[in-house]
């Protein structure tokens, strides 16, 4: 499994930009939102590939049971910790960074899961990436129940980084 690779890299770039973060936590709290498949679907997008209904289905079946065992469980683990009166002390603090670590790592992985399906998608210049990234984002929410999904504040910065342009 290759972790560090272009798409890590793409989406901790992306996610550092302003407004991403919390763009992204809104439509993990509020739809259920994968944030990990949805930096997928815009850096996907971003090298011009569309992604069809069966390709989402194939991205759902990789990685829900990652994320049903790993991911989830370490987030609401991380949560939790947050809202305990004992989080002032600095054991606790230190153990709630040490999830968020594991977390992050978790979440790192389901990355390399969805890099190393990347080279089964198809072709990557079929479509000018910002219609692509807006084809793979509305998708995602098509395949979540969630119509009209859309997550302006990411596709700019993936504009940004991968073309220099919003």
């Amino acid at each position: 499994m290759q972790l560090d690779n272009p798409f890590w890299l793409f989406s901790l770039a992306v996610h550092g930009a302003p407004g991403v973060d919390d763009e992204c936590l809104t439509l993990q709290d509020a739809h259920g939102i994968d944030i990990d498949v949805l930096l997928f679907c815009v850096w996907v997008g971003s090298r011009g590939a569309p992604l069809t209904a069966e390709s989402m289905a194939a991205i759902e079946t990789l990685v829900q049971p990652w994320r049903d065992t790993a991911i989830r469980p370490l987030r609401a683990a991380r949560r939790g910790i947050k809202t305990l009166p004992q989080m002032a002390d600095a054991d606790v603090a230190a153990l709630r960074k040490d999830v968020a670590a594991l977390e992050l790592r978790a979440e790192q992985i389901e990355h390399a899961m969805l890099y190393a399906m990347a080279a089964t998608l198809g072709p990557t210049t079929t479509m000018a990436p910002l219609d692509a990234m807006r084809c793979n984002v509305s998708a995602l929410g098509r395949g979540r129940s969630v119509p009209g999904l859309d997550a302006p504040r990411l596709i700019e910065a993936a504009l940004k980084l991968s073309f220099g342009v919003a």
